[in-house]
């Protein structure tokens, strides 16, 4: 193995050939410092989990998003919290101006206090978002703390609240903090400690504004799970987001933690997302772009997504860990032979990739 091959090398191959391959511009520009300061780990040496995913979304077909976490050994919670609000703190400043800049500090204080650090053992992650024009949004994560809940904005802290109430099986672990080019936002994450029943959601929803989209919501998750209408405890996260008009939710479920998953995952959610061609397209060129030369398929989905609004109703959200930063798909690559061969056609650029996307057995990782 080639002692310069490291997670943030490989890292930059495959978002630079992804960039390429949507149209968007070079991530590499903005986050390559991050990135060669978070990964900078030898590729096959043991990591926590994922250490960089990548992203899609209905909504935003288009865009090359991607999370990624400080990796290495001796790399403490406080150290990444540090990390990644320091990367999101320059490309916010270089991107969206100085009231953003400052509109992010105020979100960051809490989160970068010492108390919160001294208490993180998972720490934080660091996202960006990409599309033709450029930056798109940025976002950290950040592993919930001591003090965490009387800093929440008005709305969300009430939102928070409800949920507490209305499903005390919920438990905080995840605040996010997300800036756009034209406005930010936060969010909070739960997990669910107990088994999480679909039709259960329906009471938070409704004092949500959202009992409209719980049977969409239900039966698009059910329907990809197999006729699953219960996850197991650990299993499941629920994040509340609120907007200018409402509330967002989205409902993560880690495909690890699911026993007994049907063998057509990606059959499934294909067929979920059946009436909207142009989301099957993208999902199929977001496949694409991610499958790195030499490899037949671009990864391991480990996440499933669906999320609602008011005004939209349950689409479709999948997170992937890179075949090329994980050892364990290595035995798929397939090398350069010795002697010249004739060139072999591209294969086409849906079924064959969207089907060779494996299913779970990847490190779970909670990202928005």
């Amino acid at each position: 193995m080639n002692p310069r091959d490291t997670l943030a090398l490989r890292a930059r191959r495959l978002l630079s050939q992804s960039a390429r391959q949507l149209g968007t511009t070079d991530p590499l520009d903005d986050v390559g410092e991050a990135i060669d300061e978070q990964l900078d780990v030898p590729y096959g040496e043991p990591t926590d989990d994922a250490p960089l995913s990548t992203h899609f979304s209905e909504q935003t077909p288009e865009h090359l998003n991607f999370v990624m976490r400080a990796a290495g050994r001796g790399v403490s919670g406080a150290d990444r919290i540090a990390s990644a609000s320091q990367a999101m703190t320059r490309v916010v400043d270089r991107h969206f101006g100085r009231g953003a800049r400052r509109w992010l500090d105020n979100q960051l204080e809490t989160i970068r206090s010492q108390d919160n650090g001294r208490s993180a053992s998972w720490g934080a992650a660091f996202g960006s978002a990409f599309d033709r024009a450029g930056l798109a949004e940025s976002y950290v994560h950040c592993e919930w703390g001591p003090g965490l809940m009387d800093a929440l904005p008005g709305p969300l802290h009430r939102i928070a609240r409800l949920a507490l109430e209305a499903m005390p099986g919920l438990r905080p672990v995840i605040m996010s903090v997300r800036c756009g080019r034209s406005a930010g936002a936060q969010q909070l994450s739960f997990e669910s400690e107990r088994p999480l029943s679909l039709p259960a959601l329906l009471p938070l929803m409704d004092q949500l504004g959202l009992a409209h989209r719980h049977a969409g919501l239900m039966s698009a998750v059910a329907f990809i799970l197999g006729a699953r209408f219960v996850l197991p405890a650990e299993a499941a996260m629920v994040t509340l987001r609120p907007l200018r008009h409402g509330v967002e939710m989205r409902l993560d479920v880690s495909l690890d933690a699911i026993p007994d998953l049907p063998s057509q995952l990606m059959a499934l959610t294909r067929l979920q997302m059946s009436e909207r061609p142009r989301s099957v397209q993208g999902m199929d060129r977001w496949l694409t772009a991610l499958t790195p030369d030499g490899y037949p398929g671009p990864g391991t989905v480990s996440v499933l997504s669906v999320w609602v609004r008011p005004d939209l109703p349950a689409r479709v959200a999948l997170y992937l860990r890179p075949a090329s930063l994980d050892p364990r798909l290595e035995g798929m690559r397939q090398r350069p032979a010795k002697t010249a061969a004739p060139p072999v056609p591209a294969p086409r650029a849906s079924e064959p990739v969207a089907g060779q996307a494996l299913w779970s057995s990847s490190a779970w990782l909670p990202v928005a």
